[in-house]
């Protein structure tokens, strides 16, 4: 396949690609450089923004504009005059605490998680969903690395990991209430073995697009948990793809430098960097948040 690097950015933690039509780009985040980014597609080029602390995730919001996840809460962000309006409160009295993955269901409900920056070992994250009306509802406890947040195209089943845990779970979800229940085991990895599953995707036909981070490859899992297509990548630690373009069929997939020495940075110019392949599959459409 053909795997391109859209832009060279050098991300020490690239993270939540986000394809925006409107904007015919993707939004992305480097969370230990503190930044957003927009690659357009028009161009190419790549705008940036600092931001004031660790962004864990972004998505688009219905009001026009972004969310971003900061360390104190969750923030409306307006692309035209870079300002920041804190929408709700969120975990800003746990200090050693981040967001990481997040993402949205189709009633614009938020879900994220939030992990340990000091000792991502330690089990001090919590799993919340953010409704429209700025209500939040913690879901889960005890997390250290929630990742590989996803919806069926039908919106029935949800996926997450704990990428320290070693599985990816499934949930009945009502897509009504936002409840989830029924939890059972989707997919095992053996993270020394293959990488830990990062963020994921969801292509129209049920398939789950999962980034291995440290083993250098996108996997596809099929809705029965089998292993499918496998993409080897120009880098080892992609942490998330995202569909986007015109058809839905390119696969935008983030990556990160942290960690890696000087011999191995050699070896991967391109890690950091925002990377982009066409499969044969078309991606689903991911939602905005509501509130």
């Amino acid at each position: 396949m053909d795997i391109k690097c859209i832009t060279d950015a050098r991300a020490l933690l690239g993270e939540s690609p986000v394809w925006s039509p409107e904007d015919n780009a993707v939004y992305w985040i480097d969370i230990l450089g503190k930044k957003l980014h927009r690659t357009s597609l028009n161009n190419p080029e790549t705008r940036t923004w600092d931001l004031p602390g660790y962004p864990g995730m972004i998505a688009l919001r219905r009001k026009g504009g972004l969310v971003i996840a900061l360390q104190d809460g969750i923030y409306g962000f307006n692309p035209q005059t870079a300002e920041l309006d804190l929408l709700v409160a969120l975990e800003a009295d746990i200090l050693e605490n981040r967001p990481n993955d997040g993402k949205c269901d189709e009633a614009g409900r938020l879900w994220l998680g939030t992990m340990n920056t000091v000792d991502a070992s330690r089990a001090t994250g919590n799993f919340y969903r953010i409704d429209p009306d700025l209500t939040v509802t913690m879901i889960k406890s005890a997390c250290r690395i929630p990742n590989g947040l996803a919806w069926t195209p039908e919106n029935t089943v949800m996926y997450h990991t704990d990428t320290r845990g070693g599985v990816v779970w499934s949930y009945v979800f009502d897509p009504i209430s936002g409840d989830c229940s029924e939890e059972r085991e989707f997919f095992r990895f053996n993270r020394t073995k293959t990488g830990g599953v990062d963020g994921a995707a969801m292509d129209e036909e049920g398939g789950y697009w999962a980034a291995l981070y440290g083993g250098r490859k996108l996997i596809r899992i099929l809705p029965d948990g089998e292993p499918g297509t496998e993409i080897q990548l120009p880098i080892s630690q992609p942490t998330m793809p995202a569909f986007g373009g015109p058809d839905m069929r390119t696969l935008f997939i983030t990556s990160a430098r942290q960690k890696l020495d000087y011999e191995t940075l050699l070896s991967e110019p391109l890690a950091g960097g925002l990377l982009a392949v066409t499969v044969g599959f078309q991606g689903h459409q991911v939602y905005p948040f509501g509130g």
